[in-house]
Order: structure tokens, then sequence, then C-alpha cells
């Protein structure tokens, strides 16, 4: 049995990975590494978990060396220990072990979760170790385990689901919208849909939890922007055109966007890239899922796009990448939502 780092990143192209540790426990972890800890000035996140420059892990090395802090007895131990000790907000629960935290830029999370946590919480971990969608499609029927927030109604056959993982001036977990869902149609007819919605007229009622915006989401509005202008193009060539203005760009123009007094042409005046000329677009697509990850040069802003034929072959790690839509600490308000 092992234990496995998971880490939420938007610096990693694709913003998840995973990594095996030679421990059977989170709390075996950290007992084992605790005297180097307290004696190694020199120990490195890359080192121990296969990352570089782990956000606080330095400070918190730094606090056990400098306090001679004891190494933890139990989770209770581990959990006092880590929330005195690494910035940010610390879960510890038996075979788990999450911090969500920040570095003034973006927000980044991560865990140490044993086998047996992994395996019995695939619905929300499986797409952190999947690095490519697979292609295969099923037959269709795709529950989805939660309710999702409903984008429209064309009242077609199946499903297409959305998930936005954009980095909003440094806001990507604890406030993402959650995903959404388009009934009535599947990905290849994604981008008509796009077209046919009036500027600021595609609504989603609950798409956030109360007390913050609900109308608009603007990755859809600048899907439709592009849509509208470039009839000739499916949904992965869209995507790849919406890549070559930066969301700097877009975030900027949001009220314009919404209200349809905005062309592309006027979005694509101003690039605003982070320390680059040219965006950095990775596309993987199949004919009923698509990934995109788009870099400005600073971090990966990662969505995902997929509709009922492919979840139906892959309905845990569809589950999964609905879930990574979510705000990282609301994963409950999914309950609210049957």
């Amino acid at each position: 049995m092992a234990t496995n780092f998971i880490l939420r990143s938007p610096y990693l192209p694709s913003n998840r990975s995973t990594y095996r540790l030679d421990a059977p426990s989170p709390l075996a972890w950290f007992q084992s590494i605790w005297p180097r800890l307290r004696e190694d000035a020199g120990i490195s996140s890359k080192e121990l978990l296969n990352v570089e420059n782990l956000y606080y892990f330095a400070g918190f090395a730094e606090n056990v060396r400098d306090k001679g802090l004891a190494a933890p007895a139990n989770m209770d131990d581990l959990q006092t220990l880590l929330s005195h000790n690494w910035y940010g907000i610390v879960e510890c629960r038996d075979g788990y072990v999450l911090i969500e935290t920040d570095d003034d830029e973006v927000q980044l999370a991560f865990w140490w979760v044993s086998d047996e946590v992994l395996e019995a919480e695939q619905e929300r971990f499986a797409c952190y170790s999947a690095d490519r969608l697979p292609p295969e499609t099923g037959s269709g029927g795709f529950d989805p385990g939660f309710g999702i927030a409903l984008a429209g109604n064309v009242g077609g056959v199946g499903s297409v689901f959305g998930v936005f993982a954009t980095v909003w001036d440094g806001g990507n977990l604890l406030d993402l919208p959650g995903p959404i869902e388009v009934r009535g149609l599947r990905l290849p007819e994604f981008a008509g849909w796009l077209r046919a919605v009036p500027p600021g007229k595609i609504t989603i009622p609950g798409l956030l939890p109360p007390g913050l915006k609900v109308d608009h989401l603007l990755e859809l509005e600048w899907m439709a922007l592009i849509a509208r202008h470039n009839p000739e193009l499916n949904v992965p060539a869209l995507l790849r055109r919406l890549g070559e203005v930066s969301p700097t760009n877009v975030d900027k123009h949001c009220e314009e966007m919404a209200a349809g007094t905005l062309t592309e042409d006027e979005l694509r005046k101003e690039p605003r890239w982070h320390r680059r000329d040219e965006p950095s677009i990775s596309l993987q697509d199949n004919a009923h899922s698509v990934e995109l990850r788009l870099s400005d040069g600073f971090c990966t802003h990662v969505w995902f796009l997929f509709d009922d034929l492919w979840a139906s072959a892959h309905p845990v790690l569809a589950r999964s990448l609905l879930r990574f839509g979510l705000p990282i600490s609301q994963e409950v308000w999914a309950e609210r939502h049957p």
C-alpha cells in the first residue's frame, strides 16, 4: 500500500498531477520524513514530492527545524502541526490530508491520500491521474451524480457538459463557478448552439452558491462570441481560435461581451499576454470530448467539454471532471443540488 500526493495548481500544464509515495498512509509518510525535516536544511519538495518549490514547504520545514517540533504521533497531532506551521487551511482525517493555500498570485490545493481513500473517492480524484481523456464512447444515459447548473435545453437528444478552470484575477479554486450542462444536443452540435444564442441570453440560474453572481458565465460568452463571428468552425477549431486571445483581455471586456456590443476584432486588439508574445495552446480532442490547455505565460487555464456519449463510457472519470469544476472548499455544495 502507498500514499498518493495529488497537486492542483494552474502552474502545471494540466493543472493536476499524482505522485506515489512509499508510505502506507499520510501520517506514516510525515513520520518517515520528520527526522530529515529537523536536521536537513537543504531538504526540498522536489526531492520528496516531485514538485519544484511546493508553496510553503520550505517554510514548514524551517518551522519544524527551528522550533524543534516533535513528529506527529497521530492524525490529531498532524492536524495541529500543519495548521500552525503551514500557511493555508488544513484538513486531516484518517488516510487524508488536504492543504488549501495561495502564493498571493493563484490558489493552490494539495492532498496526501492513502490508497484506500484514493480508491474510495475515485469520483473526486480520478481526473488527477488522467493526463489524456480516453477516446471511447458509450450509448449515452450518463448520470452526473449531483445537480448541474443548466445553461440551456435545445430539446433534442443528449447533453454537453462544461468544466472551466480559468484563472480570473488570481482566483481559480475557491470561486470556481461550477460545471454547466446544455441539454438536448451533443458536442458536434455545440458550436451551432453557441451561434444561435443571442448575446447576453446564456443565463444560468443557480450556477453559483447564494450571494455570488449567478447570471452569465464568461467562458460561454467568450466561446459564443467567437462562434458567431466564425460560422465555419467546429468546437476544436473554435477553441484554438479562442485561445489566441488572453483571458486577461477577455475579463476586461466581460460586460460588453454579455451586452453584445463587442466584436471579435475588438476583443483581439489587445493581447495582454504575460511575459510572451503568443499564446501556448494545447488541445486534446476526440469526437465527443475535448480538453483545452491555454497558457498565458503565467499560468495555464484548463477547460473540459464532453457529452453524454463520452461520459457514459467513462462515468467515474466524467464525474471526477465535473467535481474538478466545483469550488474546492464547497464540494459539499453539490449535495444541495439534487
